[in-house]
């Protein structure tokens, strides 16, 4: 008996191109989608880490009994040793992502007690509004520095924040 030799091994370049298309397609997918991830990821970062250095300095106010000023930009931080916000500061750090702030330079004064000097309530949101971080502003009020998530394309108030 004997054997035939089929012509039909292996793929035809129609096939390899559709398969090709298909990878194409799902990397470019699963890029978008890395993107938004990495984006989100990252603005939770810096709100996480705006929050631990005023935590820390309002600690440094309250144990060192003396006043703490930090300055907020649109673009960055510092933290500075006295109650003023002149000078070189102690600490200063660039933002990846800008910041939505009442006024700029947005500063933030603790005293000794550690208490802000802020009336009620003050925001600082990362911009843009709208992103999918959980946590994407921070609520200063006199004795609490809280994180919260702004209400999509709202103003960057605390009326507009819902605390995490």
């Amino acid at each position: 008996m004997k054997r035939r030799i089929s012509a039909d091994k292996g793929f035809t370049l129609l096939e390899l191109l559709i398969v090709l298309a298909m990878l194409t397609v799902l990397l470019s997918l699963a890029t978008l989608q890395f993107n938004r991830y990495s984006r989100k990821s990252s603005i939770e970062a810096q709100v996480k880490t705006l929050h631990a250095d005023l935590l820390a300095a309002r600690s440094q106010a309250l144990f060192e009994k003396r006043a703490r000023a930090v300055s907020l930009t649109p673009t960055g931080f510092a933290a500075y040793s006295s109650g003023s916000a002149t000078g070189n500061p102690l600490q200063r750090k660039t933002l990846r992502h800008r910041l939505s702030l009442k006024s700029d330079p947005f500063v933030v004064v603790f005293n000794a007690a550690g208490v802000s000097d802020s009336a009620d309530s003050d925001a600082v949101c990362t911009e843009p509004a709208g992103n999918e971080a959980a946590a994407d502003t921070l609520v200063i009020t006199p004795t609490r520095i809280e994180t919260g998530k702004r209400n999509a394309s709202a103003a960057c108030s605390s009326e507009n924040i819902t605390i995490r």
